[in-house]
This record gives structure tokens, sequence and C-alpha cells, in this order.
């Protein structure tokens, strides 16, 4: 049995969600690992997912899966864009100082 997102997927399950996903949208493709444990981004993938020689990306490891998310240039400016313009009021800002503080002791 295979996990992913937390459901439980048998062998042929798994497979049949493979091949739907690359006959739908094309997003996957198939590399080999160097002798220095190394994959080259293909040029297809690169096109949809713009990454730049140097650019750090996240490697998030589930096993049996590996799944590479590129790290913005400007983190602040995305993480700005992703969850908007956050205020707090005073009674939220102190509850979560004092759990800060907290945490930290």
């Amino acid at each position: 049995m295979f996990v992913l997102c937390g459901t439980f997927f048998n062998k042929v399950t798994l497979i049949c969600l493979l091949i739907h996903l690359r006959l739908e949208s094309g997003n996957m493709s198939i590399v080999e690992v160097g002798p220095k444990y190394r994959v080259t981004i293909t040029q297809d993938i690169r096109k949809k997912i713009p990454v730049k020689v140097g650019q750090k990306v996240y490697l998030l490891a589930r096993d049996p899966y590996m799944i590479l998310i590129p790290i913005p240039e400007k983190l602040d400016e995305a993480l700005a864009e992703l969850i908007g313009d956050i205020t707090y009021s005073r009674e939220e800002r102190k509850r979560a100082e004092e759990q800060l503080l907290k945490e930290t002791m």
C-alpha cells in the first residue's frame, strides 16, 4: 500500500493515478538519478515551472515520494502576496507574544 495525502492506494490505483496525471497535465518527466544523486529538471518542466540555476528549492520527502518546490527569490514579497495583509488587534498581538514567551522558556 502507498500513502498519498493521507489516503491509502494500492499499486494499481497509484499507477492509474500517475497515468491520468501524465495524460491530463503533461507535468511529469522521467529522469535518471546520476552518480552523485543529482537529477536534471527537463526543459518541458522548466517551461511550466520556471527555475533558475542556483535557485533554492525545497525538497519534500514522503516515502516513497520526493517533491521539489521552488523557493521564490523574494520570499517576503511572495508570502505577502500569498497571505495578504494581516492585521491584529492589540489583544491578539498580546496573546501571541505571551504564547511565544511561553514556548521559549
